[in-house]
């Protein structure tokens, strides 16, 4: 796997992020797992809500499940190493049981240079409506 070299606070603004639910699987601390879909996602990271309160500087072994095209009928799993860089709770005067009550962002640290660009070409793709 290469490291991943690039800023989430820069990549926001230089790489393209596609705006749509794409499943992950996360693991942490060894305490944890959480399955859930991405808010949005770009070669440099993802952002995701959930209940649970999560570290920033946490690692995530993350597993992305990413449809080869907008059909969705066969799907890559991307392995990748995240690094949650922030957190915002939520603000609700009230949440109903299992409500996401976090937002979380989270930069590569680790991934295949080819999951990476594969990762590029689907962002792409969604947002010339292809």
């Amino acid at each position: 796997m290469k490291k991943y070299t690039g800023s989430v606070g820069l990549e926001k603004r230089k790489v393209p992020r596609f705006n749509g639910q794409i499943l992950i699987s996360a693991h942490f601390n060894s305490t944890g797992e959480i399955k859930v879909l991405t808010e949005n996602i770009s070669e440099g990271g993802l952002m995701f809500e959930t209940t649970r309160a999560i570290q920033r500087d946490t690692l995530l072994e993350m597993e992305i499940y990413q449809p080869i095209c907008s059909c969705k009928s066969m799907i890559f799993s991307i392995p990748a190493l995240v690094k949650v860089v922030w957190i915002k709770q939520r603000q609700k005067d009230h949440f109903e049981k299992g409500e996401n009550k976090y937002t979380v962002g989270g930069e590569f640290l680790e991934i295949k240079e080819e999951d990476r660009q594969r990762i590029a070409k689907y962002v792409k793709d969604k947002m010339t409506g292809r």
